[in-house]
């Protein structure tokens, strides 16, 4: 009954049943009741204490120091350190020679693809670089494992066998909340698209592009930061979930250069741990996906859902969008 009154006191009431799950919550929690909008407070109200709240990762960037070609090198060197010790983890322990160790044979290198032209495919390490005779579309700079044979004249070629990519970290843990909570994704927030949030009030609202207004507990791209908004591309916690949203131009390029449709670009460029590879403007490289997320969501002009180990693949387009049950992990299409 202290409960009760406590709560009457300041101008509330409870709904039948939950006062048991009052006597278990902390002070904090609930003063957080006690400031609620909501004159009853029921079980919706107990659901927006169990919400995590949106936290936008930031990327913290060198300011004032001027930036010489040789940070970018180091820059370049860390990566290619980082994506060669993940193909590593793939090679079954086979011995890795450096390219200008390599006499004929059978062989396996790592190595960072420099040129992608004129059917010529280039791949290097620090030591030097090799010719792929493969008709394999890769990406300039992304770095790949080579398992082939070697012919060596007065240069070094490989007929591969087996191409290895960096790829999702095995046993990737398929990440997910305790509450039923409902992200809705969507490439604009339009009229339609505001009138179904109003009706259905998914639990969070991630956007692949800018919003000329404020929507409540909505995520977007966005050209200055903001709470919940980040420049190209955005990355969220939503507890222990992590979530990328960008407006997926590499997607559209990859398509093109890789000669695939839009799921097999987005599972490749996800095989390659990096989102576009060869756009590097700032010491961020932000599309390098050190950690790889729990969810990627795109914008385009063609649908796309898929799970490719335990990492959920959204493309959505002005008229379809998705939503994704937090705890389950299940999408289903919506047209708002």
């Amino acid at each position: 009954m202290k409960l009760v009154e406590e709560f009457l006191e300041r101008g509330k009431l409870l709904s039948p049943g939950i006062v048991e799950e009052l006597k278990q919550m902390e002070e904090g929690e609930l003063e957080t009741l006690f400031d609620d909008e909501d004159l009853v407070i029921g079980e919706d109200s107990l659901k927006k204490l169990r919400v995590p709240k949106p936290d936008i990762v930031r990327f913290e960037e060198r300011e004032g120091d001027e930036i010489h070609v040789s940070d970018f090198t180091e820059f370049y060197l860390n990566r290619f350190e980082f994506l060669k010790e993940e193909v590593k983890k793939r090679l079954d322990g086979e011995d890795i020679s450096s390219i200008n160790n390599l006499s004929s044979g059978t062989s396996s290198i790592i190595g960072m693809v420099r040129k992608v032209e004129d059917g010529e495919i280039i791949v290097e390490d620090k030591t030097g670089e090799l010719k792929l005779k493969t008709d394999e579309r890769f990406l300039e700079d992304e770095v790949v494992g080579v398992k082939g044979n070697v012919i060596k004249n007065k240069e070094a070629a490989m007929d591969p066998r087996k191409i290895i990519y960096p790829d999702v970290p095995l046993g990737k843990e398929v990440r997910t909340l305790e509450e039923d909570l409902v992200a809705l994704f969507v490439s604009d927030i339009n009229d339609d698209v505001k009138k179904f949030i109003e009706d259905r009030k998914p639990d969070y609202v991630f956007c692949a592009s800018e919003l000329d207004g404020e929507t409540d507990r909505a995520v977007h791209i966005s050209s200055e930061p903001g709470e919940l908004s980040d420049v190209d591309p955005v990355r969220c916690r939503l507890g222990d979930i992590m979530v990328l949203v960008h407006n997926g131009r590499s997607v559209d390029k990859a398509e093109d250069k890789l000669d695939v449709d839009r799921k097999d670009a987005m599972v490749s460029l996800l095989k390659k741990r990096h989102l576009d590879p060869v756009e590097m403007h700032s010491l961020r490289d932000r599309y390098f996906l050190r950690e790889v997320p729990d969810i990627v969501h795109v914008s385009g002009k063609e649908k796309v859902a898929t799970n490719y180990k335990g990492v959920t693949l959204l493309s959505t387009t002005e008229d379809e969008a998705f939503t994704v049950n937090l705890r389950t992990r299940e999408f289903k299409e919506v047209k708002p």
